[in-house]
């Protein structure tokens, strides 16, 4: 934990100034339980990141007095950001909850980013504690995006659409379109490309059959991977459209085998689809072929990975008639990924108030009993660093809450009905845990849930 001066240029920086740390009882607490007078907050060490980049927040070195361990509360906040930075508060963390003990954000310009941390534990707050994330713009490659495949008939001028295109520094980009293969029956190459240095050209097929054109994008200093697209042309039976799905980054987490989906694939005239998956390529000292697919001629094939690495697919799909121009997906299993563990959050005490009608009669009031009742139990804030798929569990120790699906992420909590009486009222104070996994790590959060059953005369 350090001392520091927020700059003059924030809105906070004239409080900040006459900020100092006080330690509790001059100590963190010790084994002996000793209480201290308030807790001490640390934002952690000085950081540096690029734009784009996720950056990791972490106040678990803060000091929190012995008697109120567990019950702080982190409250970050941005100090500062650079001028053309859009970011807030609600940047703070996927599920947007700046008050966990570690958060996170993603810079979204270069320059300076200081946030700040409180600790409080209901009883006191600690003096806040800065931490500085010094962003530079960095050089990735920019990234090249030819818009959807089309589809057209001869002398009809087809538009492409290359504005997807994207540098992660915000560069101005640069666009390249080529034709890679025409038909045999085709004079057309790239000179043939109307406006092929925009980022909308247009070609005008000559003949029948499937044109393939490649866009790259440079930002001055380096050049995109090239992007596909092809233009479907037909006077009369046009080719399928193969669409092979969204490319996946797994970590440590991978499922094998792992799904693949041609679902998105179409035909232009309406005719049923046959699939063809293939592997073109896997990482090196992969044994896999395509014996690795469950069924390759299915549009949601199952594939069966050996060693982690890049494996690239393609997807051809057919009408009956002719064949579509492949489409290419990319699956990467990180076999060395550090896995983060998931944060369970099971949201907020639940507050249950049930109301039995009780009448007189001869004198003696009877009430009718407090009826069956339902709530929600909601974890759907819970959130894993790594974006890896989850496994939820809902418990109830005391077996009075009946949870009707222990496993979802939201579900619904059911308390049977009890008697009631004028002159009392039934109280319950009831604990119920979610438990949160990936492949390898865990996670728990517990809520209360506040059961009341009062008789009301009427």
């Amino acid at each position: 934990m350090r001392r520091w001066t927020p700059p003059p240029t924030t809105i906070a920086a004239s409080m900040a100034l006459a900020l100092i740390l006080v330690a509790c009882n001059g100590a963190k607490p010790t084994d002996s339980g000793l209480a201290c007078d308030a807790p001490v907050a640390s934002a952690g060490a000085d950081q540096t990141a690029s734009v784009g980049g996720a950056v990791q927040l972490d106040a678990s070195g803060s000091t929190v007095c012995a008697k109120l361990q567990g019950a702080a509360v982190y409250q970050w906040a941005f100090e500062s950001v650079p001028p053309d930075s859009a970011l807030d508060i609600s940047a703070l963390s996927e599920n947007d909850s700046p008050e966990a003990v570690a958060t996170g954000f993603t810079p979204d310009v270069p320059g300076d980013y200081t946030l700040r941390v409180v600790v409080n534990d209901s009883a006191k707050e600690s003096s806040p504690d800065f931490v500085v994330v010094r962003v530079s713009a960095g050089d990735q490659a920019p990234v090249a995006d030819c818009g959807p495949d089309l589809a057209g008939r001869i002398g009809e001028a087809l538009e492409l659409d290359g504005t997807g295109s994207d540098d992660p520094e915000g560069a101005t980009l640069a666009y390249t379109w080529t034709m890679v293969e025409a038909p045999s029956c085709s004079a057309l190459g790239s000179d043939d490309i109307f406006n092929g240095a925009g980022a909308s050209p247009s070609v005008v097929p000559d003949c029948d059959g499937i044109y393939t054109v490649s866009l790259v994008v440079s930002d001055g200093l380096q050049y995109s991977e090239p992007d596909i697209c092809t233009l479907n042309v037909a006077t009369n039976n046009r080719a399928p459209i193969a669409d092979a799905g969204e490319s996946i980054e797994f970590g440590v987490c991978s499922d094998n085998p792992f799904r693949l989906s041609g679902y998105a694939s179409y035909d232009l005239d309406g005719d049923e689809l046959r699939y063809l998956w293939s592997v073109l390529s896997a990482p090196t000292g992969s044994a896999v072929t395509d014996t690795a697919f469950d069924d390759a001629t299915t549009a949601e094939p199952r594939f069966t990975w050996d060693i982690p690495g890049t494996y690239l697919f393609q997807l051809q799909v057919s009408d009956g008639e002719t064949w579509s121009a492949p489409d290419i997906v990319t699956f990467a299993v990180d076999g060395e990924a550090l896995n983060r563990r998931p944060i369970a959050n099971a949201g907020g005490d639940v507050t249950v108030d049930v109301e039995a009608s009780c009448e007189s009669a001869s004198y003696v009031w009877t009430c009718e009993d407090c009826g069956d009742v339902t709530f929600d139990l909601d974890g759907s804030a819970t959130f894993d660093p790594d974006g890896d798929r989850l496994s939820f569990r809902w418990t109830e120790p005391t077996g009075t809450i009946r949870i009707t699906n222990p496993y979802g992420a939201v579900t619904e909590g059911w308390l049977p009905g009890r008697p009631s009486d004028s002159s009392t009222v039934y109280r319950l104070d009831i604990p119920v845990s979610l438990e949160v996994a990936d492949c390898g790590l865990q996670d728990d959060d517990t809520i209360t849930v506040r059961y009341s059953c009062t008789g009301v005369r009427r």
